[in-house]
């Protein structure tokens, strides 16, 4: 009688559980106030992607100097996005220095918008099931890193999102216009995208839809005539200035080093070695089953999303593949691609899995806050390594200069020229045309002549001291470099890894991420 009693107590607050989860999951503030719940940690891990900083840097400029750039009222398109320099110029001017966290929180908001519409395409009858797809899509890795690190992601997966769920799915003509346009302002790379789903549309409906050409059209050459107009250019000058400084970074461009190039990025694992390349093949491997499994399946899923579950593969596989084969080395490029390798293998489980949901779920969530801990615990390493280092560079030289009177050579240049405010050159030449002037001129000393010829009041060399294997200086220089400059600290990484709570060790030992840093100043 006593069991009969303890199995009826069990069913019974397993159907309240249930009914409380479908009440939260039926309204989408809920569900996104669920997601934010696990952004928070992220959030205070402070790991905030370095490029995010030059985007709002842009953005303040906008503000300050009525011009978009970099360097006061030097016009240049030193960020990839010209949507989100906007937005967050808007967020600056609304909250001042403290608009960082209410922009990363725009960010979550509409990436889990997003997901909610993925989620209403491939679960919409069934509220459970959608609400736990929402959920555990947000805690992935791509996820957190697109949603919490302070780059556009969060605002592109929303926008592709959009296209798919009022374009794609619900065949809503202005979703054919207004998306495309808003993607390309974003990024210009989105047009992958859109060719992919362009085909897509194509093969549900059978003939070409002349609205989604024409949101393309629009799109693209708004795009590049605005740039052309006000830059001078067609395409952003990061991607001129990235091809330039990055075109013999790496000698081995073979097959094997695609492949390494590949699986690094495409996965989760940052490390260069074999296994990773085995782990993503693996993965790969087990998606092709689940895709077997999702294209047998004739009662419950329709052609319709079938035919978006494969150009979601199809679009992260190639964008991944193209951008290895571009020699293209930021992670952030690879972040929605990996993310949209998660949907189909999230929704097998969800939806063909034979395993009663009850054991399901928690399996599921075991599973994924498991991915989910794996993220947050990086994110932390990184986040610690990055204001103890980088940031506290920017601190010490803010407590003796600050802003465009003074001058720094650098790489990167993010957080660093974001808060001292200092003129920057940067290694690369995102920000600076001058850097890319000097490499063309001389591809070995374009770093000294540089120093020369700029004369900036710090500098602040990576890895290694000036005269090095990359800082290339001649017999002359050196006594140059000496008269001109004084050595003022070195932030060593072993020390910042020595330090760190020991959590945070067993990442530095397995990755040891970060590099010292040299700073020197004009006497």
């Amino acid at each position: 009688m006593r069991k009969s009693t303890d199995i009826l107590t069990i069913i019974f607050k397993l159907n309240m559980m249930s009914r409380f989860l479908l009440k939260v999951f039926s309204s989408s503030i809920l569900l996104i106030l669920v997601t934010l719940m696990t952004k928070v940690p992220v959030y205070l891990s402070k790991h905030l992607q370095e490029d995010s900083f030059i985007t709002w840097r842009v953005a303040r400029n906008l503000l300050h100097y009525r011009v978009i750039g970099f360097n006061g009222d030097e016009r240049i398109s030193a960020s990839t996005t010209h949507l989100y320099v906007v937005v967050s110029a808007i967020f600056q001017l609304v909250f001042g220095e403290n608009f960082i966290y209410p922009v990363l929180i725009l960010s979550s908001i509409l990436f889990a918008l997003g997901s909610i519409w993925i989620g209403k395409i491939l679960f919409s009858q069934d509220v459970l099931k959608r609400g736990f797809f929402v959920v555990f899509l947000n805690m992935t890795p791509p996820a957190l890193t697109a949603s919490c690190l302070g780059m556009e992601y969060g605002i592109l997966f929303f926008l592709y999102s959009g296209l798919i769920y009022y374009g794609i799915f619900k065949d809503r003509r202005w979703a054919f216009v207004l998306f495309p346009i808003l993607m390309l302002w974003t990024r210009i790379d989105t047009a992958i995208f859109l060719g992919v789903f362009f085909l897509v549309d194509v093969v549900i409906r059978r003939k070409i839809n002349f609205v989604f050409i024409l949101g393309g059209i629009l799109g693209l050459v708004s795009v590049l005539a605005f740039n052309f107009l006000y830059f001078g250019a067609l395409v952003n000058h990061t991607i001129y200035a990235k091809k330039l400084a990055y075109k013999n970074l790496t000698q081995n461009y073979g097959p094997e080093y695609f492949i390494y190039q590949w699986a690094y990025y495409g996965g989760l694992i940052k490390i260069y070695a074999w296994w990773t390349v085995a782990v993503f093949l693996g993965f790969l491997g087990f998606l092709a089953f689940a895709f077997s499994k999702i294209i047998k399946e004739k009662s419950k899923i329709s052609f319709r999303i079938k035919i978006i579950l494969v150009a979601m593969v199809v679009f992260a596989l190639l964008k991944i593949a193209v951008f290895s084969l571009l020699k293209a080395y930021f992670d952030w490029y690879y972040w929605l691609p990996r993310l949209f390798l998660f949907i189909p293998v999230l929704y097998y489980f969800l939806n063909i899995f034979q395993l009663r949901k009850r054991v399901l779920i928690p399996y599921l969530g075991v599973l994924f806050f498991g991915l989910y801990l794996f993220q947050l615990w990086q994110s932390f390493a990184i986040g610690y390594m990055e204001e103890t280092q980088r940031v506290q560079i920017a601190e010490d030289i803010k407590a003796e200069n600050f802003g465009m009177n003074h001058s720094i050579i650098l790489e990167p240049a993010g957080k660093i020229p974001f808060y001292t405010g200092l003129y920057t050159y940067d290694e690369v030449g995102l920000v600076n045309k001058r850097i890319n002037e000097e490499m063309v001129k001389d591809e070995k000393f374009w770093w000294m002549n540089s120093v020369r010829d700029f004369q900036p009041d710090y500098i602040l060399t990576v890895g290694k001291k000036p005269g090095g294997n990359y800082y290339h200086m001649k017999p002359a220089d050196f006594k140059y470099f000496d008269a001109h400059y004084q050595f003022v600290k070195q932030y060593p990484i072993a020390e910042i890894h020595q330090n760190a709570p020991e959590i945070l060790k067993w990442i530095y030992k397995i990755r040891p991420i970060g590099k010292d840093y040299f700073l020197y100043q004009k006497r």
